[in-house]
């Protein structure tokens, strides 16, 4: 079979590229044409010898190439990422909501709490995992406890500065670490240091040195940065539910809850949480989420 990607590019290049090795028999491509004049060509020159269209990214709004994937009349799977199902959630309440393609795709996602939120709003969806990692092996213990997070540029805010910062107020003798944003815009405080961007062999060396990972956004996918925390034993304190996660939305439960991690760390000697990485390796191997991949793909496009 002939499968195209569309949609996000970094989930959309990685997979192809796994899914090249993993089976073989069946090609695989990813187009941008999100941002790329030339690959929207290269996307319809392609697409009449395509089995299945693949967009990493709800679409409530328009698309001039899911309009010719369906004059074409072109299989369509739809995968929910997150900030996706948020606009369609608010287009929804306002009475906009654009279903032209939903309703032709087989729509997907990988976080229950997006399920439920699709379904809410008229959107059949199914569950379908897509992300994959290895588990590293790690020193036994950790050091020292400290913290670190994910703070987008410009959106500090919505990931959750303001509880970040109250927790640093609160625990003035661990350290805070924060990628993805300088904090110009922030209160410097003398626990709390901003990384900047930082690349991916720097966000491993954080999980592997460091013990507690904070995800606080308003709302989120199911983050990657969630499952390699837990493969690395760190303790997770996210905003969305899961089973190894600690859940905590508020300052007051984030604040109630980072202690009793911290005394947990403690007790054990700071030792990893070794169920987290159990965790990681029971479910999710390449060759299980791509396998598993692989087969509904291979049952949407009939082959």
């Amino acid at each position: 079979m002939k499968i195209i990607f569309v949609g996000l590019p970094y989930f959309g290049k990685k997979l192809v590229r796994d899914l090249k090795k993993k089976s073989s028999q069946h090609s695989f491509s990813f187009f941008d044409t999100y941002t790329s004049k030339i690959e929207q060509v290269k996307f319809a020159a392609s697409l009449p010898f395509a089995d299945l269209i693949i967009s990493l990214n709800g679409v409530a709004d328009k698309s001039g190439s899911l309009d010719l994937t369906m004059k074409l009349k072109k299989k369509v799977l739809m995968h929910w990422q997150g900030t996706d199902v948020l606009f369609a959630m608010e287009e929804a309440k306002k009475g906009n909501l654009n279903k032209k393609y939903i309703d032709y795709s087989s729509n997907f996602t990988d976080a229950p709490w997006m399920k439920e939120e699709l379904n809410s709003i008229g959107i059949k969806c199914g569950m379908l995992e897509y992300k994959w990692l290895s588990v590293v092996k790690t020193p036994e213990k950790f050091k020292s406890i400290s913290v670190y997070t994910y703070l987008a540029k410009g959106k500090e805010l919505f990931y959750g500065w303001e509880i970040i910062s109250k927790l640093a107020d609160k625990h003035t003798e661990i350290d805070f670490f924060i990628a993805g944003t300088a904090g110009k815009e922030l209160e410097q405080k003398k626990n709390i240091h901003f990384l900047g961007w930082i690349d991916q062999e720097k966000m491993k060396e954080l999980r592997t040195t460091i013990p507690i990972f904070l995800r606080l956004p308003k709302h989120d996918g199911y983050s990657l940065s969630v499952l390699e925390a837990l493969s690395c034993g760190n303790e997770v304190i996210w905003t969305m539910p899961h089973i190894q996660c600690h859940l905590a939305k508020k300052y007051f439960e984030t604040e109630s809850i980072f202690s009793k991690v911290v005394n947990a760390l403690v007790s054990r000697g700071l030792k990893r949480n070794d169920n987290n990485i159990s965790f990681a390796e029971n479910n999710l191997s390449k060759e299980k989420i791509l396998g598993a991949f692989v087969k509904k793909l291979e049952e949407l496009a009939g082959k």
